[in-house]
């Protein structure tokens, strides 16, 4: 005689199974997709060229199953720079406030490791909107931080005068300017922590 309530648990248990194994695979494919976006962004030389079909074939998946995840390739490229600020932010050692050798090696060590990916998406963003409007949110982030770290700095001078100092610290910090010691003047990396010191330090004691 069958036993149907063991059989009916047997079948849900199975059916759990396929369920969770389907959705680890679905998982896994996303994660092969984002590594794959992550990967592109990084080596290609112009954001623009970077296509459905180089993600798909990098992560092994098809060009209809990163539009089933992410929607279009405006999604998916947002997601691959979101992971790749999540991971520059994460390996950014916390600087303290009012710490500015402590800050400024924090910096250059994410420029020296992300500097050149930002340079061209910088050169790119009013060719792509969603490149703009990251960049937006990135700007607003980067003079948050330059508030957080040198805010105790500047705390004896009146508000108008600390935010054109720090509008000035955003100058003297900018990825740009990295890019042009470090590429166009071809600055040793010593070389361009030393300018980039004598600039903030101008900034902070004028």
């Amino acid at each position: 005689m069958i036993d149907m309530k063991s059989a009916q648990v047997r079948l849900k248990k199975k059916r759990e199974y396929h369920q969770e194994a389907r959705a680890e695979a679905a998982r896994a494919n996303e994660r092969a997709v984002l590594e794959a976006a992550v990967g592109r962004l990084k080596t290609a030389k112009r954001m623009a060229d970077v296509t459905l079909e180089d993600i798909a074939s990098d992560a092994g998946v098809t060009v209809r199953t990163i539009l089933r995840q992410y929607g279009s390739k405006d999604g998916i490229m947002e997601a691959a720079f979101l992971e790749v600020g999540r991971r520059v932010e994460a390996a950014r050692p916390t600087s303290e406030p009012g710490d500015v050798e402590g800050a400024l090696s924090s910096l250059l060590t994410q420029y020296e490791a992300e500097g050149d990916l930002n340079a061209r998406v910088v050169a790119e963003e009013h060719e792509i909107p969603i490149l703009h409007r990251l960049l937006e949110f990135a700007r607003k982030s980067h003079r948050k931080w330059l508030t957080h770290v040198f805010g105790p700095l500047l705390q004896h001078l009146p508000e108008a005068q600390r935010q054109q100092r720090v509008t000035a610290l955003y100058a003297a910090t900018e990825v740009q300017l990295w890019k042009v010691l470090r590429r166009d003047l071809h600055q040793s990396p010593q070389q361009t922590a030393e300018i980039f010191h004598q600039l903030v330090r101008g900034v902070l004691n004028a």
